[in-house]
């Protein structure tokens, strides 16, 4: 990190933080997927080292409630690390949240296997019975009632059947256990975005499913890779969707790149997290960013701005050349007359600035820091 100058003002930065790149959307993916990776470890171990301690119908219920709570659990700790919480703090919501999630997928999976399947697909059967038309097919009465009540009592007893292994009947359970696992962070983050915990929720145990089946067919029906497989997947889902790194997080930061002042940066932000303008020029007094007219600055050339929902901008206040380049794009802001307000564009993290033309120019870049949150 380049140093501050003597006069720029102290802003905390977080080194634990990922840095500003796409390549942060997946990183609390990344950790879920670990910690459902150890969870499915540690199931194993248990059960080969010292005996499972339940029936054998209740190994899918273990399974997939101890690897989707475990997921979310590793989705809050996540956060509340890189916000730099008191430890007390992480212990305690993650301790909620792992009770929370794992109490609730035990009951979304005996909620679904017991009563709502069979009782879902019995209707659903004799809809589709009715729909193939069996009773317009010559058949009497009587034998069309004792060829229905046969096709559903075929039907049931399989739905509840822990030991078929496939994801005709397995689907359902996955689904039911994504959503109860998202009801733990839910509860800890005070329901704010219930929408993305839910759908986070229900295509984690989706594409853990899909991933889950696939590996059991390809792998040969090895269900040792496929649980490890589809606990990842559930974890690498779950932990993209449900709390992605926020822009929060990050602070915007101005650096000059030209000879004059090399390396001399600001924080665009303000301390106390309002909106805030920071100002660029040469003239002497009371601006943020001071560069010599002899670089083609002007007396006031720029401002960067910040509003209340964190986006930032680049505001052209001088007749002088202002440019803000990035990949494919060149936006001229030099101010209009013609205008009642100056042109401005939205700034994204390696944005380069140029004031000036030719031999007489400064260039500013801007940048996205992690910041410390307390």
């Amino acid at each position: 990190m380049i140093p501050a100058g003597p006069s720029a003002p102290l802003v905390a930065m977080n080194i634990f933080l990922v840095p500003y790149t796409p390549m942060r959307h997946l990183v609390v993916g990344l950790y879920c997927a670990g910690a459902g990776l150890l969870a499915w470890w540690l199931l194993l171990l248990y059960t080969t080292a010292l005996g499972p301690s339940w029936g054998p119908g209740s190994d899918g219920a273990i399974f997939l409630a101890l690897v989707g709570s475990t997921v979310a659990t590793a989705s809050v700790l996540a956060e509340h690390s890189l916000r730099r919480s008191p430890l007390w703090k992480r212990v305690m919501l993650a301790s909620i949240t792992l009770a929370v999630s794992f109490s609730l997928s035990l009951f979304a999976f005996w909620f679904w296997n017991g009563v709502l399947a069979p009782g879902l697909l019995a209707p659903l059967v004799r809809l589709g019975i009715d729909s193939l038309g069996l009773f317009h097919a010559g058949l009497p009465a009587d034998a069309a009632g004792d060829q229905l009540r046969a096709l559903v009592d075929a039907v049931d007893p399989d739905v509840g059947d822990s030991s078929l292994v496939s994801l005709r009947y397995r689907l359902g359970a996955f689904t039911a256990v994504g959503l109860a696992t998202s009801i733990g962070p839910l509860a800890v983050r005070k329901a704010r975005g219930v929408l993305y915990h839910l759908l986070a929720g229900l295509l984690a145990a989706l594409f853990a499913a899909a991933v889950w089946h696939v590996f059991n067919i390809v792998v040969g029906s090895d269900l040792y890779w496929a649980g490890a497989a589809s606990a990842c997947a559930w974890g690498l889902a779950f932990g993209a969707f449900a709390w992605p790194l926020p822009d929060e997080l990050y602070a915007g930061w101005l650096r000059i790149l030209s000879f004059d002042r090399f390396g001399r940066r600001i924080p665009i932000d303000a301390p106390d997290g309002q909106p805030k303008e920071r100002f660029v020029g040469h003239f002497p007094r009371g601006l943020d960013v001071f560069l010599p007219g002899e670089a083609g600055v002007m007396e006031m050339h720029l401002s960067l701005a910040v509003d209340s929902k964190h986006r930032y901008f680049a505001r052209g206040l001088s007749l002088a050349s202002t440019n803000v380049r990035r990949f494919l794009e060149r936006v001229n802001l030099s101010y209009d007359p013609r205008r009642a307000a100056p042109l401005e564009t939205r700034l994204t993290s390696g944005d380069r600035i140029v004031l000036g033309t030719g031999d007489q120019s400064a260039e500013l870049e801007f940048l996205m820091l992690p910041r410390e949150e307390r």
